[in-house]
């Protein structure tokens, strides 16, 4: 028969309740007590603050973890960038970025042709707005630009003035 110790116990509610030994190592340990009250409020096998404890004891802080790549974009109103896995996903995301904004911007007009305050609006995205995608470099903690799309990559999408 398996050896049920305390920490045994307390493995186990952790696996159990699809926990593990990161989830009360930084901030929620506070919580530990509050959530195996919760989950098991007719008692359990060992005394709630010795099942907590032990939990404890084996909890660890979330290691520290940066996306290799970053998406980068910017608008008029706002600017925001997100994690991605592979440059190549971040580039695709990048320029599914710019020809998402194209279709909003183009569903607004009205008719197939746009009028000239439709155009000016258009002119005015296909200028201010952008896209690009940086690096993380781990020496320094910063992620550093690293791909912007070429104008033939611009144009290839439809991301032009008018005017051209």
């Amino acid at each position: 028969m398996e050896n049920f110790n305390i920490e045994n116990y307390a493995m186990k509610i952790l696996v159990n309740t699809g926990c593990d030994c990161y989830t009360y190592g930084g901030e929620r340990s506070k919580n530990i007590l509050d959530d195996l009250k919760a989950a098991f409020p007719d008692g359990m096998l060992y005394p709630y603050i010795d099942v907590a404890n032990a939990i404890l004891a084996m909890s660890r802080p979330e290691p520290i973890r940066r996306s290799a790549w970053r998406v980068c974009w910017d608008t008029d109103t706002c600017a925001e960038a997100y994690g991605v896995e592979s440059f190549e996903a971040a580039k695709d995301d990048a320029l599914d970025t710019l020809i998402g904004w194209m279709m909003e911007e183009s569903n607004e007009w009205e008719d197939e042709i746009p009028t000239e305050e439709e155009m000016d609006n258009w002119d005015y995205m296909i200028e201010t707005y952008s896209v690009s995608v940086e690096k993380y470099n781990p020496m320094t903690d910063e992620y550093e630009e690293y791909w912007n799309p070429s104008d033939d990559e611009l144009k290839q999408i439809g991301w032009k003035t008018y005017t051209e």
